[in-house]
């Protein structure tokens, strides 16, 4: 049976192609048969976003997983530790589930894991050190999985589907892309990646292996969006060792240093230039620590004998003696470096002459709590070096002209943009456009979307679900957006907590009450009338018929309802009210 196209429809709804009527009169004569469309894209994280990648890969029955990350919560998100993708296709359809493939180690990409892994457990794929932290992850969680170690260029058939691992360049070593070949034709995803000509560890991207997959024939390119809106190339990870020498050597006391707690590249630059000015390195931060345990016995990193001493120690040695390596790069709460910013870092104390080099930039939504700590270390007589033009960082994300490159080589025949937020993916897109992926080719698509592919034609039909996941302590997925709403109220206006115990025997009345207590909403002593006038308004609501009814759930609902009113009225504030009512 032969059906008009729906490719037609993804062109239609992609805002690159509107207005081009040449194009859309061409694509309206397309036919083809429906059965051409069994191969399915479906992401469940990482467009419209930094963070929980996630995307399904799906022919027919069968279906691989690529990454599984976690996303960190904003300032919306009070209380909430995580948020991983929503995978409930993933559950509902699990005996499809064929395997999960890990293009590397940053949090982005496996923080989800053991969330997955403890609902849908299939063997894992991924290099040595991607691996590496996946299973510190999986022994935290107490969850066990088959991990299977893959090497570059290395190919694992799982059903119909043949992946093939290849070497990439990032901010961690071991990043890998894929080359899925399928019935249809090859899918190249290449996840996170710059063109670093000058790798830290030797190690470059496969660009032979990307060429030659390109002139054999690409059916769909999905890349990294990160740093579309970038001009130029990134500048290579070596130029950051280069600052830190002339820094450490520059530098009259101690040193405390912070970069992401994943970043194996950075850290190792840092021991290779206190090493050369002499000084001895300490590293504080549980991510820190575990991330140089597990790198270190892997091989990834290379430390000196005796140039790593316990922080206990950093006393014994004279100041300008001392690197301490911390996490908190991003103004975390619970960091090492927010907590020696605010004095409450048990074994480091920021003194005057203290050097602290943050080596990072805000991931988007860090900016307050970065600068937050920044002046609170200016505050305790520290030197700050944090601004990117002191060339103590680079991304590791490919810019405009090595995405062009990347196009150039691989010329796939359908394109879509990922890892970025909506404005990245979109400019990405028009970027395919500038070097001859037309229009209708290019898929700007949201999480949960499906791209159906045949061997010539493609479209967006139909949807499944996706979203945001919450994870908070050991509760996964049980903070909704009224708990959160809660949260923020708590925290914007307070609570106020009334409690009373009556009876309805006999003649109903109060017992005990109504005695009011707020928190973080005003000063008892000096506001005594306005919680007398809430307890009049509570006295008044407690009429003996209410009282007489006996329903509990309408009661509290009355003086909840009542109490808010009267505090906005008199105060413009809106704190959390709650009744506790007691019968005898």
């Amino acid at each position: 049976m032969i059906e008009e196209s729906s490719a037609s429809l993804a062109f239609n709804s992609n805002p690159l192609a509107q207005g081009q009527q040449q194009q859309r009169d061409k694509m309206s004569l397309r036919r083809v048969s429906a059965i051409d469309y069994r191969l399915k894209i479906i992401p469940l994280g990482g467009l419209g976003e930094i963070g929980k990648n996630m995307t399904l890969i799906q022919y027919n029955d069968e279906i691989i997983v690529i990454d599984g990350g976690i996303a960190f919560p904003d300032d919306t998100m009070p209380g909430i530790d995580v948020v991983i993708p929503d995978y409930t296709y993933l559950l509902e359809n699990q005996d499809r589930v064929l395997a999960y493939f890990i293009t590397h180690g940053h949090e982005d990409h496996i923080g989800a894991m053991p969330y997955l892994l403890k609902d849908v457990n299939k063997p894992v794929y991924g290099s040595i050190l991607s691996l590496g932290f996946l299973r510190g992850k999986l022994l935290d969680h107490k969850v066990e999985a088959d991990l299977r170690q893959v090497a570059p260029r290395e190919v694992i058939s799982v059903g119909s589907f043949k992946v093939e691992f290849f070497r990439l360049t990032h901010s961690i070593p071991d990043s890998m892309g894929l080359a899925i070949h399928t019935p249809v034709g090859t899918i190249l995803f290449v996840s996170d990646f710059k063109m670093d000509m000058s790798p830290i560890d030797g190690q470059m991207m496969d660009f032979g292996r990307i060429s030659a997959l390109g002139e054999k024939g690409v059916l769909l390119l999905m890349a990294d969006s990160t740093n579309v809106e970038k001009e130029g190339f990134s500048s290579s990870e070596r130029t950051v060792g280069a600052n830190f020498e002339k820094i450490f050597a520059a530098a009259q006391g101690r040193i405390i240093i912070t970069s992401f707690a994943s970043h194996v590249h950075r850290v190792q630059q840092v021991i290779n230039a206190a090493y050369q000015v002499g000084r001895r390195v300490s590293v504080v931060g549980r991510g820190m620590i575990n991330m140089v345990a597990i790198a270190q016995e892997l091989g990834y990193l290379k430390i000196p004998d005796k140039l790593l001493i316990d922080i206990e120690r950093i006393n014994d040695f004279p100041a300008d003696k001392i690197v301490v390596i911390t996490t908190g790069s991003q103004g975390e709460p619970l960091s090492g470096l927010t907590r020696m910013a605010t004095g409450e870092h048990r074994q480091v104390q920021i003194i005057p002459g203290d050097l602290v080099v943050i080596s990072a930039t805000p991931i988007p939504g860090n900016e307050r709590t970065v600068a937050k700590t920044v002046d609170n270390l200016f505050r305790l007589g520290a030197s700050v070096v944090y601004e990117r033009n002191e060339g103590i960082h680079v991304s590791g994300h490919a810019s405009r002209e090595e995405l062009k490159m990347l196009m150039n080589m691989v010329r796939p025949r359908f394109f879509m943009p990922v890892h970025g937020e909506y404005r990245m993916l979109y400019k990405h897109a028009l970027l395919a456009q500038q070097v001859g992926i037309a229009a209708e080719d290019t898929f700007v698509m949201e999480n949960g979307q499906i791209l159906e592919l045949g061997r010539h034609h493609g479209r967006i039909n139909g949807q499944v679900q996706a979203g945001r996941v919450l994870v908070d302590g050991l509760g996964v997925g049980d903070v909704g957006n009224a708990v959160l709403k809660e949260r923020r109220q708590l925290s914007e206006s307070g609570v106020i907590v009334l409690s009373m115990i009556y009876t309805k025997k006999k003649t109903p009345r109060i017992l005990t009450g109504p005695e009011i207590y707020t928190r973080g909403f005003i000063f008892e002593k000096e506001y005594e009338h306005i919680i007398g006038e809430m307890k009049e308004k509570v006295v008044a609501l407690c009429t003996e018929q209410n009282l007489a009814d006996g329903n509990l759930y309408d009661l509290r609902n009355q003086i909840r309802t009542g109490i808010s009113r009267f505090v906005m009225e008199r105060t413009k504030r809106r704190p959390v009210v709650m009744a506790v009512i007691v019968e005898v």
